[in-house]
């Protein structure tokens, strides 16, 4: 007698090997799911510091040197050479260097764009005008201000003392650094670190 359809025991079997396929590709899926999310996180991470050194490098190098704030700091005040007076060059008649009022670049600790965002954002402040430089920064991980990176403080567990913004003395110039942090869904850090030399040439 010729019975067509499945018995229960080929049933059971198909069932079985299809969770496992499906469970096979879910774990696929998940894995490529992750591993974009983490590309994606150091993507964005290393942009905001770039786009940060990039206008910093800028601004810096048109400064006047004597103008710098005391460094090594997490701000900057400085004032740039400027063509004040309309003659076309950043020297007044008296042969005296023309400048821009103050300009400061740090954190963004008090808001100063009301935007809902502060430490972990930096800004330049010129006057009334704020521009936003960049986002994610790593929070300064020199909570007692010692200059050393103690057992609690190391937020992206790279066995450094970082800062987020630093400028130091460099040689002839200054040093600039910008870290900026990003997190993958799990919470694992994905930092950016970028450094830049650069010399005030006024």
């Amino acid at each position: 007698m010729n019975r067509s359809g499945m018995t229960l025991l080929e049933v059971m079997v198909a069932s079985a090997l299809l969770t496992v396929a499906l469970g096979v590709i879910f774990a696929l899926a998940t894995s490529v799911s992750e591993g974009a999310g983490v590309h994606e996180g150091k993507l964005t991470a290393y942009d905001e510091a770039r786009r940060g050194v990039q206008v910093l490098v800028r601004e810096l190098r048109q400064s006047a040197a004597s103008t710098l704030s005391a460094l090594p700091a997490g701000e900057i005040t400085y004032q740039m050479a400027v063509d004040a007076d309309g003659n076309g060059i950043a020297v007044d008649v008296g042969c005296d260097l023309e400048l821009s009022g103050p300009r400061t670049i740090s954190r963004d600790e008090e808001d100063a764009n009301d935007d809902g965002l502060t430490v972990d954002q930096l800004v330049l402040v010129d006057g009334d005008t704020v521009r936003v430089l960049a986002n994610s920064l790593i929070e300064d991980e020199d909570i007692n201000e010692n200059g050393v990176l103690d057992a609690d403080e190391d937020v992206n567990e790279n066995g450094k003392l970082d800062h987020g913004v630093w400028f130091e003395p460099w040689g002839d110039g200054l040093r600039v650094s910008v870290q900026t942090l990003r997190r993958t869904q799990r919470g694992h850090p994905l930092p950016a670190d970028l450094n830049e030399f650069v010399i005030p040439r006024n």
